[in-house]
C-alpha cells in the first residue's frame, strides 16, 4: 500500500507541476551579426501558440513582448489547433494585439496548411479567420516575400509553406528539390535575407538556399528534455532529433527553433520552459 500511495503522491506532484509550468514561458535571446546593416534590429519571434492564453486575453504575454521593444514580429506558423474552430478566436485576438506592437509577419504551420489545403477541412470558419486576420494588418506571407526598410537596412523577409507530405508521423517526405527557389525565387543578396519555415527538420535546406535567418518552430522543444542532452522525441516521433530547439550555424548563417508557447494532444512540458525568441540583428 506504501507504494502505491507513493505513485499517486508523485502522480499528483507531476499534475501540479504541470499545471503551474504549462502557464510559464520565458524569454530567450540570440544575437546575429552582419555587414548588411549599419543599425540594430530587434525581432520577436512567437510560434505554435495554438490558442493558449497566458493571463487575461493573453495580455501576460502580450505585455512581455512589448517590453521588449521588437522592431518587427515574426510568426512563423501554429497560432491554431487544426481540428478546433473555436481556437481561431484566440489566435486572431493575439494576433491582432501583436500588431498594436509592431509590424507583424506571419506564414502558415502544418495546423493552418492542414486547414486550407485539405478540402475536407476548409470550412468558411478559417476563410473568416484567415480574411480577418489579413485586414488586423498582419503581412500573411504564404510562399511569398516582402522587402522592408528598417533603421535605414534592407531585409527581405520570406514566409516559406511546405507541402504537408513533409510533416509526416513515423516516416516523412523530404523536401521536393529546388522546392524554396521554385517558390520564392533567389535569396536576396543585398538584403539581409529572414525566412519563417515552420519544420525546422529542413534547416540545412534553408541556409543553403540562402537565408541568413531561418526562425522555425513546431518541435515544442520535445515537450520533454534531458537536461544537457535535448529532446526525446520529435513531432515526427524521430528520437532524439538534431533541430529540436536554439541556434543552429551553416557558416555564416543562422537558423533559430523556437519551442513555442502552447502545446496541443499532449499537454505537457518537462524541462521545456515555453518561450519567446528575442533575435537582434548587429551590424558586423
Amino acid at each position: 500500500m506504501k507504494i502505491i500511495g507513493m505513485i499517486i503522491l508523485l502522480i499528483g506532484c507531476f499534475i501540479l507541476w504541470q499545471h503551474f509550468e504549462l502557464k510559464k514561458f520565458r524569454i530567450t535571446s540570440y544575437e546575429y551579426q552582419t555587414d548588411k546593416i549599419t543599425q540594430s534590429v530587434n525581432f520577436a519571434v512567437v510560434a505554435d501558440l495554438h490558442a493558449h492564453v497566458y493571463g487575461r486575453d493573453n495580455d501576460i504575454l502580450i505585455q512581455k513582448i512589448k517590453e521588449q521593444k521588437p522592431d518587427m514580429i515574426l510568426v512563423p506558423g501554429d497560432m491554431i489547433v487544426s481540428r478546433y474552430p473555436e481556437t481561431y478566436e484566440t489566435a486572431y485576438q493575439a494576433l491582432k494585439k501583436l500588431t498594436e506592437i509592431a509590424p507583424v509577419y506571419f506564414s502558415n504551420g502544418n495546423h493552418e496548411s492542414r486547414v486550407s489545403k485539405v478540402p475536407v477541412m476548409q470550412t468558411e470558419a478559417f476563410l473568416a479567420y484567415e480574411n480577418r486576420v489579413r485586414k488586423s494588418g498582419v503581412h500573411i506571407l504564404n510562399n511569398a516575400s516582402e522587402e522592408v526598410i528598417l533603421h535605414g537596412g534592407k531585409f527581405c523577409i520570406s514566409g516559406l509553406e511546405i507541402p504537408l507530405e513533409c510533416y509526416g508521423k513515423g516516416s516523412y517526405e523530404p523536401l521536393p528539390e529546388h522546392f524554396i527557389r521554385d517558390v520564392l525565387g533567389d535569396a536576396k543578396q543585398d538584403s539581409v535575407q529572414i525566412l519563417m519555415a515552420h519544420n525546422p527538420m529542413f534547416a540545412k535546406e534553408y541556409a543553403e538556399w540562402g537565408a541568413d535567418v531561418s526562425v522555425c518552430g513546431h518541435t515544442h522543444g520535445g515537450l520533454v528534455r534531458i537536461p544537457g542532452i535535448g529532446s526525446v522525441i520529435s513531432p515526427q516521433f524521430e528520437l532524439f532529433p538534431k533541430y529540436d530547439a536554439g541556434e543552429f550555424n551553416f557558416g555564416d548563417r543562422k537558423v533559430y527553433v523556437s519551442k513555442g508557447l502552447g502545446t496541443h494532444t499532449f499537454h505537457i512540458r518537462v524541462f521545456d520552459r515555453a518561450e519567446v525568441l528575442m533575435i537582434r540583428i548587429n551590424k558586423m
